[in-house]
């Protein structure tokens, strides 16, 4: 199996995170996990990096942490793709796998974006859409029994471990209900969390295409701990 990380967050990037890329790149290796994608918090989420900054410059700010990491996992066998965790009302958030930087640099109207026309670009640049822990109860999330429209979505992460068992429970019911991908994920903010989700595939995944056909099919299994 070749296992993928899909919802992490570092300290360089994202401002609740504790670990650094070169942590992560050892625990993936520990826990043999072949790939990671890296969700930092963006522009409307708990980010580390300046929002005073130009556009551009925050943009590319944000990308540096990435970069560090891919280096290191090409230096050390890990696949890492680049991705974002935006938020997009209030506490409710989705992940997003596929989006180049550079439509990011381009498109600064991305931050003004309704959720329907965030999921519309994101598909014109080639990227798909999730929604990340639809449930999730916390003091600052005024309806967490709300879930967004679901037709803004490709796949619901059904599984996250900073999630309750009930919140869980319902984002897959949630997901059942609407036909979408089911996908698991850390949520990981310190490198000691890691090895408890994500999805393993049955054949290596080394290319960006690759992991995204095979996540729109569900052509993989998941991975969350046993209760």
């Amino acid at each position: 199996m070749y296992k993928f990380e899909i919802h992490l967050h570092t300290n360089n990037c994202s401002a609740c995170a504790k670990s650094s890329p070169r942590e992560y790149i050892d625990a993936a290796l520990e826990h043999e996990y072949s790939g990671i994608v890296v969700t930092n918090h963006f522009y409307h989420g708990n980010t580390r990096v300046d929002r005073n900054l130009p556009w551009r410059d925050f943009v590319n700010a944000y990308i540096e942490d990435y970069l560090e990491f891919k280096e290191l996992g090409d230096k050390y066998g890990i696949t890492v793709f680049f991705g974002i965790e935006e938020g997009f009302a209030a506490g409710k958030e989705m992940l997003v796998y596929g989006l180049d930087p550079q439509c990011l640099l381009d498109h600064p109207e991305f931050l003004l974006m309704t959720l329907k026309e965030k999921y519309e670009f994101i598909h014109e640049c080639g990227g798909i859409c999730v929604c990340a822990h639809p449930f999730r109860d916390r003091s600052y999330i005024p309806d967490p029994n709300t879930p967004p429209n679901p037709k803004c979505f490709d796949a619901i992460e059904c599984f996250n471990l900073s999630n309750t068992i009930e919140a869980n429970e319902k984002a897959f019911v949630y997901s059942f209900n609407n036909k979408k991908v089911m996908l698991s994920g850390s949520d990981v903010h310190h490198a000691k969390a890691f090895g408890n989700a994500g999805i393993a595939f049955d054949t290596p995944v080394t290319d960006y295409p690759t992991f995204l056909e095979k996540v729109k099919k569900g052509d993989f299994k998941l991975i969350y701990p046993e209760f």
